[in-house]
Order: structure tokens, then C-alpha cells, then sequence
């Protein structure tokens, strides 16, 4: 209670700082942070104060000033993307990214049979465990299975990375390339010109996977979009 009451007159006082000399309030606001106690949760403490003086209001106008001092951080209020309740929009989609469906200017299919296991967009990584953006989606589907090409054109990489383990990309018409990872083999060759449909790969794990599927970007003058639009 004693260390209560003490934070409070600091918190007091620090509002007058901040408001008549905001830039010593600034330079000295995490050491009057740390001998309230860093590890006590004041933010909570004061909503309590202020809900016993004066009920809900009196709670959210102590807390208020709590965050107004000391800033969001400090509250403990996170400003993490929830990548469950993500409306994408300027503030939440990637530069490189355009969610809305396009218009194809040519025929194409689905590349392989199976269940899209992982949507495009915010998620946590299967392997780092970390939230990244999932610039494809994954289609899991068994080891082996055909990976056909996604529409007329050209074979312009065949490759392996840590990440992608083995993949092959495409180009297609106006402008438009796909990619194709985690193969456990390319049967398509650099160059090579493909119909929509023409088989390229097989599906695998290799890479940066937790279980065989096929990882699949489509991409529009290298803007990344959302393939679900065209594979559902």
C-alpha cells in the first residue's frame, strides 16, 4: 500500500512534468517507470484505485493517465498484429502485397489435388514458430503427387533453397509468374514451354516443411496475390 500511495504522488507529479516540461518527462520517464517497480503491474493497480473512488469511469481515467505518462509499452498494451482478427488493409498488408482478386486474362487450373492446409497471410511459421507473412498458400496433398503447370507458360527457374527446399517458377501472360516449392521432384526444365496442365513436379517436404504439400505463389509484376482465389 505504501509504495501504492508513494507511485501515486509520482504519478502526480509527473503528470505536471509532462504537461508543463514534456521534454524532461520524456528523458526521465523510465527511471520514475522503474522505482514505482518494473515488475508490478501499476496500469492495473491504478484502474483499480480509480474503480474503488469512482466506479468503471474514474478506473479508465486513471488508466489513461497511467498510458498518457508512461506510453502503451509500459501499460503493457500490445501492438501485435492478431493474426485472427487481421482486416487487411494500408496499416496491415506488406508493400509487395495486393489482397483483392484480380482478373486472369487466361485459362488456368488448380495444380494439384488436396487441401489448402495454410491460408495467405499473417501466420505462425510451422518451423520458426515466429508470426511472418505467408506470402502462398499450402495445399497438402501426398508425397509425390502431380504438380501440374497453372496455366500456359514459360519455365524461367528450377532451383533448391534452404527455404523452399526444391521449386520451380513460371511465367505466364501479362505480367503474371507462379512458383511452386517444397517438390520432392521437378520433371519440368529451364525454358521448357508448358500447356495449363502439363505436369512440372511432384509434391514433397523438402526444405523448410513440416509435411508434404505444395507451396504455391502467384505473382503479378512482382506483387505477391492471393492464389486461393484461383485454386478454390
Amino acid at each position: 500500500m505504501f509504495q501504492l500511495v508513494a507511485s501515486a504522488v509520482i504519478l502526480v507529479t509527473v503528470v505536471v512534468v509532462k504537461f508543463t516540461m514534456p521534454d524532461v518527462a520524456q528523458r526521465y520517464g523510465g527511471d520514475l517507470l522503474h522505482l514505482m517497480g518494473a515488475d508490478s503491474d501499476f496500469a492495473a493497480a491504478f484502474s483499480a484505485v480509480g474503480r474503488a473512488i469512482g466506479g468503471d469511469d474514474m478506473a479508465a481515467a486513471f488508466g489513461e493517465a497511467y498510458t498518457a505518462v508512461f506510453g502503451p509499452e509500459k501499460a503493457g498494451i500490445s501492438h501485435e498484429v492478431d493474426r485472427n482478427a487481421v482486416v487487411y488493409g494500408a496499416d496491415t498488408t506488406p508493400e509487395i502485397v495486393d489482397m483483392l482478386q484480380q482478373v486472369l486474362g487466361f485459362a488456368y487450373q488448380k495444380p494439384v489435388n488436396g487441401t489448402i492446409s495454410s491460408a495467405f497471410g499473417f501466420r505462425d511459421h510451422p518451423v520458426e514458430g515466429q508470426e511472418r507473412f505467408h506470402y502462398g498458400i499450402d495445399v497438402a496433398c501426398e508425397k509425390g503427387e502431380i504438380i501440374r503447370a497453372f496455366a500456359d507458360g514459360t519455365v524461367t527457374a528450377v532451383a533448391e533453397s534452404t527455404e523452399l527446399g526444391k521449386y520451380v517458377e513460371l511465367t505466364h501472360a501479362d505480367g503474371y509468374t507462379t512458383l511452386y516449392a517444397h517438390c520432392s521432384r521437378i520433371n519440368a526444365s529451364a525454358g521448357q514451354t508448358v500447356k495449363m496442365g502439363d505436369p512440372i513436379a511432384e509434391a514433397g517436404d523438402t526444405g523448410d516443411a513440416t509435411g508434404n504439400h505444395l507451396h504455391f505463389e502467384l505473382h503479378h509484376n512482382n506483387i505477391y496475390l492471393n492464389p486461393v482465389y484461383y485454386v478454390s
